[in-house]
């Protein structure tokens, strides 16, 4: 049997090279079972996971396909189940995906947070309907998150959000985090045009979604404003960000952009324009530039930190009169991606725990333990003793037993995972305090800590006092944003004159890189206890 092998799969050379291909030597065909099925044909030898991703299918690869984080797994017929990065495809396979969990996404302050599930990005959506006699004029604001991405419909002339939708970032399925991406981008051909690609075509479901659920038309939509760390911003416009991931990590751009609508892909009026916010270095990007702006922190006399955990803790210090920024590595931790039972904020996930009693996101059968779980769990086993100071853990911690878990698995911490949160709260102390030292401020200095972020917004306070994450002289100040990067996309695009302060604050910071320092390895040691 013979095929043309362009026609079938996307990842086939183009016309001009093609070649007819006994498939009964070369190729395999896969049956795709995510609720609904289909085939596809892929070369012998190839990885399930680059087929499952060639595809369009959304698995769970936080690693990057490395074989280290183990969430991967997926059922083979007749084999059972496997690491999808580590099965290379031998014969003709039939593959069942796990259902995806419904995502919880913080789209505006700490009480808002956002649920919904659709196809292959899970979306949710918030809609006012439109308001006649007015001529209509309509801005996009869009936080691309490394792991969650919101866009927001604004109505320019009542200053008003008329649609919000939110979805899982669909640049999971390549790695958790912004390395494993630059990797992509770095070891395929097709890397940048992957993580692009899937990227506007999900933000333009969204758009098509709110201008279906309020009336309005696409050439209503005349700006935009994008905020995000810079790997994202860079992936947004399509500019390689391999630079970011070499030392000594500068990045192509930082500075404000402003591209055609037409150009940039957006399903918007082409005669648009889309405003890019500006960054300050490769790690501390538009999403920190313009939180800092919701806030007073470069409009006062008062010293403030500003502290936005995830997969890097970005954070800034000090006051009209100066600013401080650095980003600290505390990996994925937080974000339950290096966790074992870890999971990202989805319904089932563990959000609380007090006493060995816990509550699920939703409400739902646990299916794993989020970041403020696991710190609330971590700060539990500390005060019972269970781990000591060192971070010393006998053996593993059941949070639930499998016979009552979505996955029908227990759900625990291990000693790994007590070493995968020293290791980020380490991190996290040691560039808060080389960027004290940096300003000339101690501790004391600081009269408001800003948390931003899902993670920021419900994270026990106390608990993470208690295992060394916050400063504890900052227990009693601490003001939570929210999503503080989303809201200055929204006053971004609806006010010239923040953004206008956007672009000043990117201005005045000072970078700290941490990277190579020696204080920060004698930092980070020391900040490994608990």
């Amino acid at each position: 049997m013979y095929i043309d092998l362009q026609s079938c799969h996307p990842g086939f050379p183009p016309a001009r090279t093609r070649k007819k291909i006994d498939v009964s030597e070369n190729l395999v065909r896969v049956t795709i079972c995510d609720g609904a099925t289909r085939t596809i044909l892929a070369r012998k030898g190839a990885s399930l996971l680059d087929t499952l991703q060639r595809a369009g299918a959304t698995v769970t690869a936080a690693c990057g396909g490395r074989g280290r984080c183990k969430k991967c797994g997926v059922t083979i017929a007749g084999t059972g189940t496997r690491l999808a990065c580590r099965h290379a495809l031998v014969r003709d396979t039939k593959v069942a995906l796990p259902r995806p969990a419904r995502a919880t996404i913080l789209v505006d302050g700490p009480s808002r947070w956002r649920g919904g599930g659709a196809a292959n990005a899970l979306r949710s959506g918030r809609f006012t309907p439109a308001r006649p006699g007015v001529e209509s004029r309509f801005g996009l604001a869009i936080d691309i998150g490394t792991t969650t991405v919101v866009v927001y419909l604004e109505d320019l002339n009542t200053a008003g959000t008329r649609a919000i939708e939110s979805f899982v970032n669909p640049q999971s399925v390549y790695g958790h985090d912004v390395v494993a991406r630059i990797h992509h981008c770095m070891e395929r051909r097709s890397g940048l045009r992957d993580l692009r690609e899937c990227l506007i075509a999900t933000v333009n479901e969204s758009v098509d979604a709110m201008c279906r659920g309020t009336g309005v038309k696409r050439r209503e939509i005349r700006e935009a404003a994008i905020v995000g760390n810079p790997t994202m911003l860079h992936l947004f416009l399509g500019v390689n960000p391999a630079s970011i991931a070499i030392a000594p990590y500068k990045p192509a751009f930082t500075a404000f952009r402003a591209t055609p609508a037409g150009r940039s892909g957006l399903r918007m009026n082409r005669r648009g324009v889309v405003h890019v916010l500006p960054s300050v270095s490769g790690y501390v990007g538009a999403d920190i530039t313009a939180g800092i702006a919701c806030t007073a922190l470069v409009r006062s006399k008062a010293l403030c930190l500003y502290l936005d955990i995830g997969t890097n803790g970005e954070m800034a210090v000090g006051n009209k009169d100066g600013l401080w920024c650095c980003a600290s590595a505390a990996g994925p931790a937080f974000e339950g991606a290096s966790i074992g039972s870890g999971v990202g904020g989805v319904e089932g996930a563990i959000y609380s725990f007090d006493n060995g009693r816990y509550r699920t996101i939703g409400g739902a059968k646990p299916l794993g333990i989020c970041g403020s779980g696991i710190v609330d769990i971590v700060a539990w086993l500390l005060d019972k003793g269970i781990v000591d100071r060192a971070g010393y853990m006998e053996t593993r911690f059941v949070v639930e037993n499998g016979a009552r878990t979505a996955t029908r698995r227990n759900i625990a911490v291990t000693p790994q995972d007590i070493r995968q949160i020293q290791l980020a709260k380490a991190a996290l102390a040691a560039g808060i305090s080389i960027l004290l030292k940096t300003a000339g401020l101690v501790i004391d200095d600081i009269e408001t800590l800003f948390l931003a972020g899902a993670f920021g917004a419900f994270i026990n306070v106390k608990n993470a006092v208690a295992i060394g994450m916050i400063p504890r002289p900052l227990q009693d100040r601490v003001v939570s944003l929210g999503n503080a990067a989303g809201t200055g996309a929204r006053s971004a695009v609806r006010s010239r004159k923040f953004e206008a302060s956007v672009e000043r604050i990117a201005a005045m910071a000072q970078y700290v890189e941490l990277s190579g320092r020696e204080d920060f390895n004698e930092e980070f040691v020391g900040g490994l206890g608990f």
